[in-house]
């Protein structure tokens, strides 16, 4: 079963309505894809790509949406869990903290 941590999912949200208010049907369209992401993760948790940059521990996955500039990322152990949705022009790691709380709440 895939968990989103409530961090993600206040992103998810947050960037819902930025598109929606842009252009109307393109909220709906992004959670859609998302939803698509969270689908593919949860049948297939290993074939997302490893996070490989310098500083974020082994074990990080990520899967990019099609249509838009996002990154799901998530863990697999100790348990299956989103810990963002990410903005390709974020920092790469504003995340890495959420680890500690996935490792807390096991």
């Amino acid at each position: 079963m895939l968990e989103v941590l409530e961090a993600a999912s206040l992103e998810l949200a947050d960037a819902s309505d930025w598109y929606e208010v842009r252009v109307e049907g393109l909220g709906v369209r992004f959670l859609s894809e998302v939803q698509v992401a969270f689908d593919f993760i949860a049948r297939n948790p290993a074939l997302g790509s490893p996070w490989l940059l310098q500083g974020i521990p082994p074990g990080v996955r990520h899967v990019l949406l099609n249509s838009f500039r996002y990154a799901v990322v998530y863990v697999t152990d100790p348990r299956l869990v989103v810990v963002a949705v990410a903005h390709a022009s974020q920092k790469p790691t504003y995340w890495i903290d959420r680890l500690d709380e996935v490792e807390t709440n096991s």
